[in-house]
């Protein structure tokens, strides 16, 4: 098993040795305890599968991952040996040899062009499929707050879904697709946009009632955050930047029923002033489009991602999934 030994007490190590002898004893039908202290669970599996374990003994089915991360060399199936974590080892994921990323995925538009910013509804799926058979973690941006902070562990092959601009494409296209495969996505929407030739708010109520998609703003006009326009003193600069915050805030406020938490910046780009705005709104996370995956100690508020292009083949796609960053020999 790939876990990492110098963590076992020595009656788990005990346990382990002498499941390996193979016991008629354990020739059941129903998952048994070989042996147990506070951090972990021998167990000899039964009949369950790791959903049904970690409903069991961690107390909820969405959390398998942590059984099969931490038998990775060990299928989760009846007649092994396995190790169930009961506490959180290492929620940074930083290791002796390098440290856990989650990349952001940015999509924008989906439809038949397969263009730069438009993705086919073939390419779509190819792509989440691909994250099924490989088994990447596909998480909701929100989980990420707790991984940021140190406290809250994440799947190792962690990915998140974001798509910018709420081009209706996403409702009518990218939404079912989500749906098939159980993924949770985050739709950056700017408010102008709304029920003007964007998503029309019945869609976006649909989206946030199925569980999987989280509405967030992205401005109220699309435009730079970080560029004064021309004969534009500070102060109506300022305006500005607040307005392009709070009103797409309020909008989706009244619309959802929900204040946002996070906030994608225009182009990606943004600067003091705009993050003190954000801060100032609430806003706990922003994200930018500066292509790398993000680390436990990545800024909060400079979150990267990476844009996925309709006139990139499948290798730029699985190259865009870097979940883990070697420390330089």
């Amino acid at each position: 098993m790939r876990i990492m030994l110098m963590r076992f007490t020595p009656l788990i190590i005990c346990a382990l040795m002498v499941a390996g002898c193979s016991s008629p004893i354990l020739r059941s039908t129903s998952s048994q305890i070989i042996a147990k202290d506070r951090d972990f669970i021998v167990l000899h599996v039964g009949d369950e599968d790791a959903r049904s374990l970690a409903r069991r003994y961690l107390g909820d089915e969405k959390r398998y991952w942590v059984i099969e991360d931490a038998n990775q060399a060990t299928p989760i199936k009846a007649g092994r040996e396995i190790v169930i974590p009961l506490r959180t080892a290492n929620p940074t994921g930083i290791e002796y040899s390098g440290y856990q990323t989650v990349p952001i995925l940015c999509y924008h538009r989906f439809g038949q062009r397969s263009d730069r910013m438009e993705v086919t509804p073939k390419q779509f799926r190819e792509q989440m499929e691909y994250l099924k058979n490989k088994d990447y973690r596909v998480i909701p941006l929100k989980d990420l707050l707790g991984f940021l902070k140190g406290e809250r562990q994440l799947p190792k092959r962690a990915v998140v879904l974001t798509i910018d601009d709420g081009h209706r494409s996403i409702y009518k296209e990218a939404f079912p697709i989500l749906k098939e495969y159980g993924y949770p996505a985050t739709v950056f929407v700017y408010s102008d946009y709304m029920n003007n030739g964007g998503l029309k708010t019945s869609e976006l109520t649909a989206m946030k009632k199925s569980g999987l998609i989280s509405i967030q703003p992205h401005s109220k006009t699309h435009s730079n955050l970080t560029v004064r326009q021309a004969g534009e003193s500070r102060s109506k600069y300022q305006r500005r930047v607040r307005q392009e915050i709070s009103v797409p805030n309020d909008r989706l406020t009244k619309y959802l029923g929900e204040r946002p938490r996070f906030y994608a910046y225009p182009f990606g780009d943004s600067n003091d002033l705009v993050i003190e705005e954000l801060q100032a709104n609430g806003m706990q996370l922003g994200l930018t489009v500066q292509r790398q995956p993000n680390a436990a100690f990545t800024y909060p508020y400079l979150l990267h991602r990476t844009m996925i292009f309709g006139d990139r083949d499948m290798q730029a796609f699985k190259k865009s999934l870097v979940t883990f960053k070697a420390f330089r020999q």
